[in-house]
């Protein structure tokens, strides 16, 4: 269950770090979508001021030399003059002449049948006397079935109709926005989107969608762009699409990637390294009573493990010490320590023994050989017996001439849960042994009466012919005490007698 929730727990995490970091790409990328659309608001604020400065211009271009000339009828010199001045226009569509406040001709249509009053001006430029109004929809004499959007500059005797289409020239991406002129707190629409000025001014807008911005060069002169993000997006969806595509997967990547180095850190490989450097492994000692008299006469030190991340059991553990080659690291770890814990204790008596399990694999390589090198352990008060199960690296010569080097050095030898592994009699009678424990599974089979319990007096007679001492685990009942007493066994080890516990209340437990 607590393996279910530590895995849960790292889902968790998983998951959070993958949406924290989508939601982080998706503010980057709003952040970048922001600027770009406040990129694309003033490329199209600046591209309508150039054509207004360029418009402004062109007109005092064309009416400065025309009123210059001092006509005073629409003859065909004037007319002549006008039309070469409106054939390099380029905002210009029409040019026409006043006279007495009327319109008596145009470039276009050419002399009227009839003048026409000219209209009270929006405003008038103070800086050079020029008339100015809005035409949201004219209609051209030449072109009378056709209205357009234009802007009327007048000034002399003179006025020019200005295409306001021409600012944009298609060229912009914002479909609303306005040209205007201020003139002190007074605000006159030119062109675009009637009142966008104003709007903007006075109601919030989102960031980035709107700007205001006037001319350097033509003062007074101001243009306002209004791009939405709903418009922004839509103009730009592939993109938009592939860059939710790609944050997506950095967020899936990003939580795969925390759920597996958190998974790896977690991992009992990696938490099992570096417990041995971290000193993450501490050792517990259960007590061995001899039977007949109920004394503790030694203990059996037994490994446990706990990390940040919780316990991990000998059997999750063992294996992985087995398996990447930290036998050895281990073993010299937990000798050390246990020689710190338990050389202090005056509770302990003379003749104590001390049972310390040593991996078969560290015989064929050798390395229990520098037991004897360690002052600590040939010159303990204890009696230090080394427990080793049955394996096949019993079997070796390597492992015959290390076992009589402990064996000459003073150590004991115990053969670990008789029975159950690379079972071989020769090994009894080969090796220099001390003791010999009976499997849990052979006494738990007693009060069933089973095959294996059925063994105890083979393995006592075994015991009894090589002169060993016998030590049963597994003892719970008084039953099974009673008929490991009867078939001889010396000492017993199991939580009837006392638990694994740590060196403080093994003190206690002595006392």
């Amino acid at each position: 269950m607590k393996k279910y929730q530590q895995k849960s727990v790292i889902a968790v995490i998983a998951v959070l770090t993958g949406v924290v970091v989508f939601v982080m790409g998706s503010l980057i990328l709003l952040y970048f979508a922001g600027h770009k659309l406040a990129a694309t608001v003033n490329d199209d604020a600046k591209h309508i001021i150039k054509h207004i400065d360029a418009a402004v211009e062109e007109s005092s271009r064309i009416l400065i030399p025309l009123n210059t000339r001092i006509f005073t009828q629409c003859d065909d010199a004037n007319l002549l003059e006008m039309r070469r001045a409106l054939f390099d226009a380029k905002y210009v569509i029409d040019i026409g002449f006043f006279k007495n406040d009327q319109l008596v001709c145009t470039t276009g249509a050419g002399l009227l049948s009839k003048v026409i009053d000219d209209r009270k001006p929006d405003f008038i430029r103070p800086d050079s006397n020029v008339r100015i109004r809005f035409e949201p929809k004219l209609r051209l004499l030449l072109f009378n079935g056709r209205e357009m959007p234009v802007v009327i500059v007048r000034k002399g005797s003179y006025n020019l109709i200005i295409d306001t289409t021409a600012f944009v020239n298609g060229l912009i991406t914002a479909h609303r926005w306005e040209a205007s002129y201020k003139a002190g707190s007074k605000l006159h629409h030119l062109a675009g989107h009637n009142g966008l000025y104003d709007e903007i001014t006075h109601q919030h807008q989102l960031p980035f969608e709107t700007l205001l911005k006037c001319s350097d060069r033509s003062a007074g002169y101001c243009v306002a762009v209004h791009i939405p993000w709903s418009q922004f997006f839509a103009n730009n969806q592939l993109l938009l699409v592939i860059s939710l595509i790609l944050n997506c997967l950095v967020g899936v990547s990003s939580a795969f990637i925390i759920d597996f180095q958190i998974a790896a850190r977690r991992s009992i490989k990696v938490r099992v390294s570096k417990g041995l450097k971290k000193g993450s492994f501490y050792w517990t000692y259960q007590p061995i009573i001899c039977l007949q008299t109920g004394k503790v006469v030694g203990c059996e030190v037994l490994a446990r493990f706990e990390d940040k991340y919780g316990v991990l059991y000998p059997g999750e553990f063992i294996s992985q010490i087995r398996k990447h080659h930290l036998t050895w690291s281990f073993t010299e770890a937990m000798i050390a320590k246990v020689l710190e814990e338990l050389t202090p204790l005056e509770a302990l008596p003379q003749g104590f023994k001390v049972s310390l399990n040593i991996f078969p694999c560290d015989l064929e390589q050798g390395n229990v050989s520098l037991l004897t090198q360690i002052p600590e352990l040939t010159h303990s008060r204890f009696i230090i017996c080394l427990e080793i199960t049955e394996d096949e690296y019993l079997d070796t010569s390597i492992a015959h001439a290390h076992f009589r080097t402990l064996v000459e050095s003073g150590f004991h030898l115990s053969l670990d849960d008789f029975g159950t592994g690379y079972s071989n009699l020769r090994n009894l009678q080969n090796l220099s042994f001390h003791q010999l424990k009976i499997d849990r599974t052979f006494v738990q089979d007693i009060a069933t009466e089973g095959l294996k319990a059925s063994m105890i007096p083979n393995i006592m007679e075994l015991v009894h012919k090589f002169n060993y001492t016998c030590v049963a685990e597994g003892i719970e009942t008084n039953e099974q005490e009673a008929i490991l007493k009867t078939a001889g066994v010396h000492f017993g080890q199991v939580w009837k007698y006392g638990r694994p516990m740590t060196v403080a209340k093994f003190k206690t437990y002595l006392t």
